[in-house]
């Protein structure tokens, strides 16, 4: 006999079960993907990560937050009362890393780039797999699908400075996959991950979760959903509480939107779509139209394509929903419509692949039995070389600004690095510190809070005139030191460095 655990759900009205039949697909792949695969995937986009630290690296402002308040957790302190807004899954690496000192930033820009990189992986294999067909047809798919999402969204930028979105992507797009594979609970688990990182993902998650109970009878179901439904609110309430008192402070400081932000236009919702339009190559939304278009024509007909349909659907619904949050007063930042972008680049990819093919069987009907497949595959890697050379006209100047994002890129990690040999001159972070309180600008604040071992509540913004210490820099390369001068009397320079000049009432460490 089955154990409590594993018994089916009791028998349940005859209208349910009717509804239960038609929700249910009936394309369910017979083979699914053996999960080995996804496994592997991962350590590729680890390893991969890992390399990418020969780069010049530092995370950006967010993800030093983050940084800082691993290591409150692990010293049982926490408080998020100055920094970002927080994000559950995010938090839990960086406590894990925490024990590991110095090394737990590095630790973390490895989970976030290796989420960028899985990304573009699952981009690809998406729409390669929605395609089918002819090889020309999946590749051009897959290359394009990857290729728009590198080139959106400011996507490399985000990405190498540490933030979330690539992980929230990659378990996305790993869960869509996993549903088309028939493993439903596997599913949910990787759209519960995602909702860790971005409160958006709630509604659609709670649909799937009802959704997979109305077709899945089995108890283990019924208990995965219960607690991950309890697990989201606890994640993202409880901590806030501890760190800062106040179980919606992440709330509150989303609706305390930079300036530049969509939220301060006329007619926000509006505003978010007007930015969301140009994220996006135009022949990429162009076929991802065709594609839809098509799969809408095959639904009609033969019930087929669906998964190209939803996948749209929920593209534009979470551009739809960033639009809304940002009308109710949200922030509305450009990076959190990557998810919305990524979706519409897999079926842009898809209409690609659907056009190559469609050139590809039109010529092979020429040729006859004899020559058919040969046209076919001739035609499909001609198809192939014209969409790409005409689509260059619109990648081109966004793969060329990849120049000036080096750059800006470089600049960012010399912040580090200049810090970072700054406060080894002055005795270390905790001896520069000790003098009194201790001023930066506004955008380094959780970075310099994690080299002298303060709470981000303690860095302040202006200099102590009663003295202490300042850490002046500037964000950008074009941008003004922050703090300004001239500093308060009793403030002396200590340390220049390129981008980084550390002053203080009180003297540097004897031999420092």
């Amino acid at each position: 006999m089955p154990s409590a655990s594993t018994a089916p759900i009791e028998s349940s009205p005859a209208w349910l079960d009717a509804l239960r039949a038609r929700l249910t697909p009936a394309n369910v792949r017979e083979h699914a993907t053996d999960g080995r695969v996804y496994a592997l995937l991962a350590a590729i986009s680890v390893a991969i990560a890992a390399l990418t630290l020969l780069y010049p690296s530092t995370p950006t402002y967010d993800p030093w937050a983050w940084i800082v308040w691993g290591r409150e957790i692990t010293q049982f302190d926490l408080t998020t009362t100055g920094g970002p807004s927080w994000k559950p899954l995010t938090v839990m690496f960086t406590t894990a890393f925490a024990p590991f000192g110095d090394a737990a930033p590095d630790l973390w820009l490895i989970v976030g780039r290796a989420g960028a990189v899985m990304s573009i992986i699952l981009v690809f294999r998406l729409a390669w797999r929605l395609t089918g067909g002819s090889l020309p047809a999946k590749t051009i798919a897959g290359v394009i699908a990857a290729m728009a999402l590198i080139i959106s969204s400011s996507f490399v930028r985000n990405m190498t400075l540490g933030n979330s979105e690539g992980l929230l992507v990659a378990f996305t797009l790993w869960g869509i996959e996993r549903h088309m594979d028939g493993k439903y609970r596997q599913a949910f688990v990787l759209g519960f991950l995602a909702a860790l990182l971005r409160p958006e993902v709630w509604p659609f998650l709670g649909l799937y979760g009802l959704w997979l109970l109305l077709i899945d009878r089995d108890r283990r179901t019924l208990w995965l959903v219960i607690v991950c439904g309890v697990l989201i609110p606890v994640l993202w309430l409880l901590p806030e509480y501890w760190g800062s008192g106040n179980f919606w402070r992440a709330a509150d400081r989303a609706q305390r939107p930079n300036p530049n932000s969509p939220a301060f236009a006329d007619f926000p919702f509006w505003e978010v779509i007007k930015r969301t339009w140009p994220l996006m190559l135009t022949p990429v939304k162009a076929a991802a139209a065709f594609a839809l278009a098509i799969a809408v024509w095959q639904w009609i007909r033969a019930r087929r394509q669906g998964a190209v349909i939803v996948i749209a659907l929920l593209a534009l619904a979470w551009i739809a929903e960033i639009a809304l949050m940002t009308q109710a007063g949200f922030s509305g930042n450009p990076r959190y419509i990557i998810l919305g972008t990524t979706l519409i680049a897999v079926v842009g990819g898809v209409g690609f692949g659907w056009a190559v093919q469609i050139a590809s069987d039109v010529v092979a009907r020429f040729g006859g039995e004899r020559h058919g497949k040969a046209l076919m595959l001739g035609t499909g890697v001609a198809a192939c070389v014209v969409l790409l050379g005409a689509t260059y006209h619109w990648a081109g100047p966004k793969f060329r600004t990849f120049g000036d994002l080096d750059r800006a890129l470089r600049y960012q990690a010399e912040l580090r690095i200049d810090l970072r040999k700054s406060l080894a001159k002055v005795g270390g972070g905790k001896h520069f510190a000790a003098c009194g309180p201790v001023a930066t600008g506004m955008y380094q604040v959780p970075m310099v809070a994690w080299h002298i071992d303060r709470h981000t509540m303690d860095v302040r913004m202006d200099p102590d005139p009663a003295g202490g210490a300042a850490v002046a820099s500037r964000s950008t390369g074009r941008a003004p030191w922050a703090p300004r001068g001239p500093f308060p009397a009793g403030y002396r320079l200590l340390v220049p460095q390129r981008s980084t000049h550390l002053y203080s009432t009180c003297p540097p460490k004897p031999g420092a």
